[in-house]
């Protein structure tokens, strides 16, 4: 008993020197000297390894206030880019209805977990519909459409005449035709406005797309709401 009482002294005494050097931070209690140090050492490799296993599965930590991989966008490969994509019935959600195939939550898990899925599973679809937009939009200003196939001419141009002439990049006249070139881009740019019919469209596509893939459901709910609406359904009839 006497060695114990001094080995629990020796341990108190120790905490209190660490916390006089840690600022008195951390102090010796009577809480300290009820936890074995083997039992509390097993707790913290127990508590690590369940925070990594969590954020390796892409679930949020509790003492971190959560985080997302978004694994399936890290998933994607190449073959998936360049895919046909699926159908647009089923992107737009009028193969299982609209009602089954939308809804809105204001868990900010769910929403990201949404995003994830969606932005994976109609990557092609979105793609293909933000070039759409953008062609849309813009054909709204042909001035903006003539200003950016100037531009894109201009640079096309001043690569090829380089290349064909071999001019080095670090001489006088490489610098003035690069600044003349970048002036005349410039000009090109403010008087078309192609800059700010270019930002409005990617803006506008941008909000749609986030839009939908926020309110898209998943496949599984989407499934699970199609098959309690036939339930439903045949209740009825019933």
């Amino acid at each position: 008993l006497a060695e114990s009482v001094a080995g629990r002294r020796g341990r108190d005494r120790g905490r209190a020197v660490v916390g006089m050097m840690m600022g008195s931070r951390f102090k010796a209690g009577p809480l300290s000297i009820a936890v074995p140090e083997g039992a509390f050492n097993k707790w913290v490799d127990e508590e690590v390894t369940r925070v990594q296993s969590r954020r390796q599965a892409g679930q949020p930590g509790t003492s971190s206030g959560g985080s997302f991989n978004w694994p399936k966008l890290n998933a994607l490969t190449i073959n998936d880019l360049t895919s046909k994509g699926r159908e647009w019935v089923d992107f737009l959600g009028l193969k299982s209805g609209l009602q089954n195939s939308y809804g809105v939550t204001r868990n900010t898990l769910d929403i990201r977990k949404r995003v994830d899925e969606n932005a994976a599973r109609y990557i092609v679809n979105y793609t293909r519909s933000t070039m759409v937009l953008v062609c849309c939009l813009l054909c709204e200003r042909p001035e903006s459409v003539v200003g950016i196939v100037v531009v894109l001419a201009i640079v096309e141009w001043f690569s090829q005449f380089t290349a064909r002439t071999n001019l080095d990049k670090k001489s006088t006249l490489y610098q003035i035709l690069s600044i003349l070139v970048t002036l005349v881009v410039w000009g090109v740019v403010l008087l078309s406005k192609a800059m700010a019919s270019v930002s409005r469209a990617m803006v506008l596509v941008g909000i749609v797309t986030l839009a939908h893939a926020c309110l898209r459901l998943p496949e599984a709910e989407e499934r699970r709401k199609l098959k309690e609406a036939n339930r439903r359904l045949r209740q009825i009839k019933r």
